[in-house]
């Protein structure tokens, strides 16, 4: 996956996106928005917000902020926006790995099926938890794979050419990315299991627990055993 791959296959989904991808993930997008806590007027950011079809969602006395990286789908969220007169919402073509905003700008941040396209989800996990305040929310809405046959398949050449063409990583373990979160200092993680087992909500809260204190280089931690995760399921299903 790279940044110009990335903008290819989007420009092309952009005209048919909200058809295959809407109805599927629609169950997720409604449960990542009643997860957040809202007491009205904060700051929300929205990561690979695409045609916007998420926005509807959010309550109007909040502020939204939302970023992708294809013009062409900003193009439809844009639309959107002005069809429902969302005044709340300002939209910006933005690299999520090179956000420009500051840290601890946002009070809740969504990383909306995306973590699976971004070339480099840790980075990605870094800057989302870096521009969220201390005490707020990150929620990461993504597919994880979760079958032993994925994992036969990982290093093929068949399934990187089919990710290429996709858009997006079919082979997506979802331990490591709670591993990693973990290793940054953040313990309370919790998930949810939506669209009908084909995703998971991890929703992080940003308070760092006193055995991990900031660090200002974790991009390559060693990763603990999956056994020492603290995870907890937020509907009693299996993850």
């Amino acid at each position: 996956m790279n940044k110009h791959g990335i903008e290819k296959v989007y420009k092309q989904y952009s005209a048919v996106y909200d058809k295959i991808f809407g109805l599927v993930y629609e169950h997720g997008r409604n449960e990542a928005v009643k997860m957040i806590s809202l007491n009205g007027q904060e700051k929300i950011l929205e990561i690979g917000v695409g045609t916007g079809i998420s926005l509807t969602k959010y309550p109007k006395n909040v502020g939204i902020v939302g970023i992708d990286l294809s013009k062409e789908m900003l193009d439809k969220a844009k639309a959107r926006v002005n069809k429902y007169g969302l005044s709340n919402v300002e939209l910006k073509i933005e690299n999520a790995e090179e956000m420009s905003f500051a840290q601890n700008e946002f009070d809740k941040v969504i990383i909306m099926y995306v973590l699976s396209v971004t070339p480099n989800p840790e980075r990605l996990i870094d800057k989302a938890i870096s521009v969220c305040k201390e005490g707020g929310e990150v929620l990461i809405v993504n597919h994880f794979s979760k079958r032993r046959a994925l994992r036969k398949l990982a290093d093929h050449n068949f399934l990187k050419r089919v990710e290429q063409r996709l858009g997006f990583r079919v082979y997506f373990p979802m331990d490591k990315y709670i591993q990693y979160i973990n290793r940054l200092g953040y313990a309370s993680v919790d998930v949810k299991t939506v669209n009908y087992g084909l995703s998971r909500i991890i929703r992080v809260k940003k308070e760092r627990t006193a055995a991990h204190p900031p660090t200002e280089d974790c991009a390559l931690p060693v990763m603990p055993p999956p056994s020492s995760v603290p995870v907890r399921p937020l509907n009693g299903q299996r993850i």
